[in-house]
């Protein structure tokens, strides 16, 4: 998951193409091709992964 800080982006995959901006975010499945592209004066994000090495809780 990428979560937008600051400016505006596109994240292109197979399933199209989102836009986010601040305070929004974009699930990337793992795995995934995407195209990350940052309008205007770029983007500052952040990304948040879970830990690979455990399995989610129901």
């Amino acid at each position: 998951t990428m979560i937008v800080l600051e400016g505006r982006l596109s994240v292109t995959s197979e399933a199209g193409t989102v836009t986010a901006g601040p305070g929004e975010m974009v699930y990337m499945p793992k795995g995934a091709n995407v195209i990350i592209r940052a309008h205007d004066e770029g983007a500052v994000t952040a990304y948040v992964t879970y830990p690979h090495w455990r399995t989610p809780r129901p």
